[in-house]
């Protein structure tokens, strides 16, 4: 099946839309419906998604929200070292979705899709049609443009191939719901060290917070992507790394102007990830972990999870802020 085939036409759509059909913030949510009215496997995943249970943590007086979430244990327990990547055929190319998955185009080259595996509410999946490894230098403004399009109502995310990404061999973005994220809250009240403050940008990190997080702000596209691109230099020689460093970024748009939260990371899982007995924690942090809503698929390590867990996860995978 071809990507082509994968579209769902207008007039398919129409039947689903509130208001005529015009851009993504009219599209995505008739997708949704559409795809809850003919995907069962979507139904069931976000029927299943309202029920999910969640404990609530203080960790360093931030908000985090785990939640136990046993179906994502597809995606956490993910292996992604080449050898695997190599002998599965890639989930996110065309011919291999479940028959009844249709997407809606955002640009030339990327199809919205809804993820199957839900997080959060509304959770997509932005698919690049051509098979091509996940790689962020030559489409951030791509995710720029993207979360535009989204509008306010969402936020996107990246993340990179050795920190996230279960699909690292097939480029894509994730969509969610902005709703309840303790991030998006406690950024606007939280004590800033500014490392920049011009009138077209503002890069700062955020005092003694539970992970090490750069955020910059600004309302012009070409003005973030160059600070992006000094960052993604300065934060691979830093780490000496030969390919993308580690990295996820999570985008926001409201008019006029975009929130870009870098996450730079040391490592991929942290050690309680591997952990034998009681201290293992079957967590692996992406992108949503790092806002404040942290995945466990595991009933018992969800059981066990304490505030001082958390705080070592995220102090172990992110990495010191830099300028």
């Amino acid at each position: 099946m071809t990507w082509e085939s994968r579209i769902i036409t207008d007039d398919a759509l129409t039947a689903y839309a509130r208001e005529p059909l015009t851009d993504l913030p009219v599209r995505v949510p008739a997708l949704i419906q559409q795809q809850l009215a003919t995907w069962p496997m979507l139904r069931n995943a976000t029927e299943a998604l309202a029920q999910v249970q969640y404990r609530e943590f203080d960790v360093k007086g931030s908000r985090v929200l785990a939640q136990f979430n046993p179906a994502r244990i597809v995606s956490t327990a993910a292996k992604v070292d080449t050898a695997s990547i190599q002998a599965r055929p890639c989930f996110l190319c065309a011919e291999n979705l479940p028959a009844e998955e249709k997407g809606v185009l955002f640009g030339n080259n990327y199809v919205v899709l809804c993820n199957p595996f839900p997080v959060l509410e509304d959770h997509l999946v932005i698919s690049e049609q051509a098979h091509t490894p996940q790689a962020i230098a030559p489409r951030f403004t791509d995710l720029l443009e993207l979360t535009q399009a989204m509008g306010s109502e969402y936020f996107t995310l990246y993340n990179g191939p050795a920190c996230g990404a279960s699909a690292p061999d097939h480029h894509h973005f994730q969509a969610c719901s902005r709703k309840n994220i303790p991030l998006f809250t406690e950024v606007e009240n939280w004590p800033r060290d500014y490392v920049l403050r011009e009138s077209d940008l503002e890069v700062f990190t955020l005092h003694d917070y539970r992970l090490n997080i750069l955020v910059a702000s600004g309302s012009k596209m070409d003005t973030i992507a160059t600070w992006f691109h000094r960052s993604l230099h300065r934060l691979a020689s830093l780490t000496a790394a030969t390919a993308e460093p580690l990295l996820n970024l999570v985008v926001t748009y409201d008019p006029h102007h975009w929130m870009v939260y870098l996450f730079p990371r040391k490592k991929h899982r942290p050690a309680c990830y591997y952990a034998e007995g009681e201290e293992k924690l079957t967590i692996s942090p992406a992108g949503i972990d790092l806002t404040g809503v942290l995945v466990v698929p595991d009933p018992h390590h969800f059981a066990r999870l304490t505030a001082p867990h958390i705080a070592q996860i995220y102090e172990e995978i992110t990495l010191a802020p830099f300028a």
